[in-house]
């Protein structure tokens, strides 16, 4: 199961990382602006806010391993489409393995609490660690592969064969009779407990943060002299680095009733990196390793948080579909934030600093979150 978590995990980022080396090649074949581009990686997070509150109601229909099965399929469909060619088929593809990804990242946590409680930090650490692997994998291998199909096309299609093996390593889960998530959900409880909005309102500003990098880095990197491929290397590079902080601060978090001295941890390499990038740039590979490592560090401590502040399985599945609803409404505003700047501007000076105040946003959002009290009920 935990080979299976960790390879449908690296499929849920592949989708975004695999475009911004690529972008300058696709909006010069489709005439798209850096709005417009910048549309492919917010349209789905978007659809992560919006279906996220179906997940739990999933869960109770079906197995979530039979609906992790068909999301991981439906990925492949989706990525095999925006090799297509054209601007319908690339947005149509983004936006259905967006419409898959909204549903299996939040069911993934859900299991592992359903079925895994005495190993929630491990097999938690775990999944957060495969996001950035995707994302790594997607990144680096997106000009290569560009230059191996000669074409973008075949470079973004490459992706749908990855999906296509997660979903057979899941089909014999799927052909099982699985796990259902059922009992009362608390509901409208969670709009009203402010430890569930600390909980969302964190994974949403380090959510922001990571996908308005992950969109921009490779043209800010550009624009300060380096290749598109070298550009995509460094993202890599900054990505692959992710996955130990993503993988240790689920472990490290929880073994502790209080995650703050964690939090701010996470706060300082998060500004490190955009304010080493704007006033240093000369060193921007050792900015990209600190963004890296604060980005993945968020990102661990974002997934653990709705596990370890639920106090049952039902409460897990609520609280997780809340965070990451309310969380990827605000983090979709990142890229295009960003990117809307960067044409206001004409440089990215101010898309920096906007990054900067998003990773320094994470500490007074998130601090009930990193010291707040269980809700809902706690098993005996």
């Amino acid at each position: 199961m935990a080979i299976a978590i960790v390879l449908l995990g690296i499929n849920l980022r592949t989708l975004f990382s695999s475009l911004p080396p690529l972008v300058d090649d696709v909006r010069d074949a489709l005439g798209l602006s850096a709005f417009a581009a910048g549309l492919l990686t917010t349209l789905p997070v978007l659809f992560f806010g919006a279906l996220a509150p179906l997940a739990p109601r999933v869960a109770g229909a079906v197995p979530v391993e039979r609906a992790l099965t068909a999301c991981a399929l439906l990925t492949a469909v989706g990525a095999a489409m925006r090799g297509l060619g054209g601007v319908a088929p690339l947005y149509a593809g983004t936006l259905l393995a967006g419409v898959a990804i909204a549903l299996a990242q939040t069911l993934v946590p859900v299991l592992i609490r359903a079925r895994f409680p005495d190993d929630l930090g491990h097999l938690t650490g775990a999944f957060s660690m495969s996001l950035p692997l995707g994302a790594t994998l997607g990144s680096a291998l997106a000009v290569p592969l560009e230059h191996a199909f000669d074409g973008w096309e075949g470079s973004l299609a490459f992706w749908a064969l990855p999906a296509l093996l997660a979903t057979i390593v899941w089909l014999p889960a799927a052909l099982r009779p699985g796990t259902r998530v059922t009992g009362q959900a608390p509901g409208a409880a969670l709009l009203r407990d402010p430890v569930a909005w600390s909980v969302a309102g964190f994974f949403g500003i380090q959510s922001m943060g990571f996908f308005a990098g992950l969109s921009w880095l490779p043209s800010i990197l550009e624009d300060d002299g380096y290749s598109s491929a070298t550009a995509g290397a460094l993202q890599g590079v900054g990505n692959f680095l992710q996955l130990l902080p993503a993988f240790l601060l689920p472990v490290l978090a929880g073994r502790h009733t209080n995650q703050l001295g964690l939090l701010v941890g996470v706060v300082a390499l998060s500004v490190a990196g955009p304010l080493g990038l704007l006033v240093a740039p000369d060193a921007a590979p050792l900015w990209v390793v600190v963004l890296g490592l604060g980005q993945g560090a968020a990102l661990g401590l974002g997934l653990i948080l709705p596990v370890l502040r639920g106090g049952d399985v039902r409460t897990v599945a609520s609280l997780m579909a809340m965070t990451l609803s309310v969380g990827y409404f605000i983090a979709s505003t990142g890229p295009w934030l960003l990117g809307l700047a960067h044409d206001v501007t004409g440089d990215w000076t101010v898309p920096l600093v906007i990054l900067l105040l998003i990773g320094a946003a994470q500490l007074p959002v998130g601090l009930r979150a990193a010291t707040g009290r269980t809700i809902g009920r706690v098993p005996a």
